[in-house]
Formats: structure tokens, C-alpha cells, sequence
């Protein structure tokens, strides 16, 4: 199966965002929803700031091996959007074991903020998935952009996934980081890369406001968990940070990444 999905912005005479395109094919479908409701970003916070609140939303079962996905989202100079998903996504093995792929290319424009934060991937026994994600940021965007993966179902063996996340400012690289990690990788489920953790969590924030702020300044987070997951904060070229999580379990992670959430606030 192919399909892609597109989402584009703009922010109109008083400060509210305008969705001006809002289109999928099954399974990426999208559904502008009611910023009535409380976004995760905090109570009326879409409403307050003009945001746009959309929702992925599953159109069918999958990925399944040999499907490829395309999303594009374009936000204009101001917009304000947020990107949620109404439930996690499952990658599931095709009938001749051939790889699905999900692309992501994002332009967030001078001024323009983007939340991306979907529910997890979970990539179930004997799939085989790639995610790549391509962002470039103008001038004074911002940008929350997390990802989570969740290697196998409760109590099955894992899948195996590669995802790539590439975020660029005004041309310039904050961040380039590929990881893979399943039966296809040797050596990925060792003590090197998740060891005994199946459950592995990212979050990229660019914020114009750290341009002066020390790196060690910018997001302070405890770096364990007594469930035992751990969480490091790496400083990026400019007013970023990224946020790497593993955890055993995805309440674990979750658990880890809450206070970033709270702190990146959009």
C-alpha cells in the first residue's frame, strides 16, 4: 500500500492559525479536532495561544511489511500547530517479510511552532519498519518533536525498526541521529544499544529563548527512574537540546519523559 497525508498552515489577522490543508488516504488519516478540549501542551492552551490541534488517525491496520507512508507538514511564518494521535501504532509483518517505511518531511517557517508528539510505534514480533524524519527550521521556530518505539507487544519477541531523525536550522544540522535496533541488527539488543529495555523514547526541542541560556541550564531532568530506566539530556548546536530515554516498559517511559513535557510546554 502507498498513501501519504499532508498538513499545512498558516496564522491569520489576530494570532489564529488556519489550517489550509488537511488531507489523507487511508491508513494516514487526519482530523482537525476541537481545541475546546485540553491539549497535552496544558489546559485551553491551543485555544489561548491560536493553535491548530490536529490528530493522526489510523485509517487501517499496519504498517504492514512492503506499505510506504509519506507525511509533509508545511507551517507558515506564525502558525501554531500541534500533532497528537488518537492511539499507538502497530508495525506488522507483510506476507513476504519486505520492510515498511514511514517518511516524515516537515518545514516549520521564521516564528512558526511545531508539537509533534504521536503515540508510540510498536513494532510487533517478525516486522521489519523504518521511519525517517526530515525537519528544517527558519529563523525563530520552535519545534517539540518526540518519538517513542516500543520494541515487540507485551510478551512477544521484538520487531525490528530503523528510524532516522534529521532536524536542520536555517540550513545548518542540530541533529542527525539514526538508530536501529531488533533481530535484523546484531549486537542491538546487547548491552551497547536498548540491552534488556524495550522501550525507547526521543525528544528534540528548539527553543530561540535558550539562544543565552548555558547548555547545562536548559533542561534539567533526573537521569534515573526507580523502575529502572534512564534518561540523558544532550545540548545541540544552538537553542536545543535532545532528550534519549530507555525504559523497560512503555508506563516507564512515558514516566520519564513527563517532565519534559511539562518543561518544553508549546
Amino acid at each position: 500500500m502507498r498513501a501519504s497525508a499532508h498538513i499545512a498552515a498558516e496564522v491569520r489577522p489576530g494570532g489564529r492559525t488556519r489550517l489550509t490543508a488537511l488531507a489523507g488516504q487511508a491508513p494516514l488519516l487526519l482530523r482537525q479536532t476541537d481545541t475546546q478540549q485540553d491539549p497535552p501542551a496544558g489546559p485551553g492552551a491551543a485555544r489561548e495561544t491560536g493553535a491548530a490541534l490536529v490528530h493522526l488517525v489510523g485509517g487501517a491496520a499496519g504498517p504492514l511489511g512492503g506499505d510506504e507512508l509519506n507525511y509533509t507538514v508545511d507551517l507558515g511564518p506564525g502558525a501554531h500547530v500541534l500533532v497528537l494521535s488518537v492511539a499507538a501504532s502497530i508495525a506488522l509483518p507483510g506476507p513476504l517479510g519486505s520492510e515498511s517505511t514511514l517518511d516524515i518531511t516537515v518545514r516549520v517557517a521564521d516564528g512558526a511552532r511545531l508539537s509533534w508528539s504521536p503515540q508510540p510505534m510498536i513494532v510487533a514480533r517478525g516486522a521489519h519498519h523504518r521511519t525517517t524524519s526530515y525537519v528544517d527550521l527558519v529563523g525563530d521556530a520552535r519545534l517539540v518533536w518526540r518519538e517513542e518505539v516500543l520494541l515487540g507487544r507485551h510478551g512477544e519477541p521484538p520487531g525490528s525498526v530503523a528510524t532516522r531523525l534529521r532536524v536542520r536550522r536555517d540550513g545548518r544540522a542540530l541533529l542527525d541521529h539514526t538508530l536501529a535496533a531488533g533481530p535484523r541488527y546484531p549486537g542491538s539488543l546487547g548491552a551497547a544499544v536498548t540491552a534488556a529495555d524495550t522501550a525507547i523514547g526521543t525528544i528534540v526541542i528548539v527553543d530561540p529563548d535558550w539562544a543565552h541560556v548555558p547548555p547545562a541550564d536548559r533542561l534539567p531532568l533526573p537521569t534515573r527512574d526507580d523502575a529502572g530506566g534512564a534518561v540523558t539530556v544532550l545540548p545541540l548546536p544552538g537553542p536545543a537540546v535532545v532528550v534519549s530515554a530507555l525504559a523497560p516498559d512503555g508506563l516507564t517511559l512515558r514516566r520519564l519523559l513527563e517532565p519534559v513535557s511539562r518543561v518544553s510546554n508549546m
